[in-house]
């Protein structure tokens, strides 16, 4: 582990669409830290699940243009691969699995990250330009904390269905962004359960509010559901994890930040967001009963289905 080395830290799904884009738009937002003119940065991607040829051809891609080779490691091998020692101001690294599943992931970019310091970013979201650079300072600056988070936003499309997926946004949540964040490496607990539904709020609770700095100018943005069954397939998810926290982990959800008190919340939204707001709870409260019935009965196999309509980065 180099202390004058900074690990991005991507799981990416196997059929992941947008890897791309968010590959350079991290490229871009790098160049703009100070620690770009004395770390280097390695860039850990793990593909996980069946085949991955789209996320994998566009880590070589973007290797290619930060002029270094793309290393890929099979991390499903008996005995893998070394990474190779760092030789230059960027290695690019893609841990292949045909497993799946977003702790299995986190998992294997903890182990393999040799930064003490990691960003770690979701493959399909947007951020501000200034967010790695935002986030790296925020951490130099509390030296007791183990993560420093960004805020999560959404860039909904026109249209009033993405209207009422937007609503919950506009209420400041001080959670940990699943989407982005940077972590010391060494106060990450050494092991993420893999059957964890909601990995990122498990982390968040495990390592402690006193531990969690946030750092609300930085924004991550992600595609919201634009139809009905994304919006359950992926609710069900958010909320059958809500279930297994509280069922598998009773106590945990007192290392949580105190959230927002509703009258405080409601009071900064006008009517139209506050209409908005209540269609999207009454969607959610269904989608909360659902996740429910399914714990019960053990079918939880199908919960990582996709959400299509959250990839599409290019539609209007």
């Amino acid at each position: 582990m180099s202390a004058s080395l900074v690990t991005l830290a991507i799981p990416c799904r196997a059929d992941e669409p947008a890897l791309g884009r968010t590959l350079a738009a991290a490229a871009a937002s790098w160049a703009r830290t100070p620690e770009s003119a004395t770390h280097a940065l390695e860039v850990l991607v793990c593909v996980n699940g069946r085949d991955g040829a789209r996320p994998r051809a566009d880590v070589r891609a973007f290797a290619t243009s930060t002029g270094t080779d793309a290393v890929e490691v099979d991390v499903d091998a008996s005995h893998p691969p070394a990474v190779p020692p760092l030789d230059g101001p960027h290695a690019v690294v893609t841990l292949v699995t045909r497993r799946a599943g977003k702790p299995l992931a986190w998992n294997l970019l903890r182990r393999y990250a040799r930064g003490p310091v990691a960003l770690f970013a979701d493959a399909d979201v947007s951020f501000t330009p200034d967010a790695f650079g935002v986030l790296l300072a925020a951490l130099e600056a509390a030296p007791s904390a183990v993560i420093a988070s960004a805020k999560t936003t959404c860039a909904p499309r026109a249209g009033v269905f993405e209207g009422i997926m937007a609503a919950p946004y506009g209420i400041d949540f001080p959670n940990l962004s699943p989407q982005l964040y940077a972590a010391r490496v060494a106060g990450l607990p050494a092991v993420m359960p893999e059957d964890l539904i909601d990995p990122e709020h498990w982390l968040e609770l495990v390592v402690g509010r006193a531990l969690l700095v946030r750092t609300p100018d930085v924004r991550v943005a992600v595609r919201l559901p634009g139809t009905l069954a994304d919006f359950f397939r992926q609710r069900i998810r958010i909320e059958m994890g809500k279930v297994q926290l509280a069922r598998d982990y009773p106590g945990l959800e007192s290392r949580g930040v105190p959230q927002p008190r509703l009258r405080a919340a409601l009071a900064s939204l006008g009517p139209a967001d506050l209409a908005r707001l209540a269609t999207y709870v009454a969607l959610r409260t269904v989608a909360h009963g659902i996740a429910w019935w399914r714990w019960r009965r053990g079918r939880t196999a199908d919960v990582w289905r996709q959400a299509g309509t959250t990839k599409s980065w290019d539609a209007a």
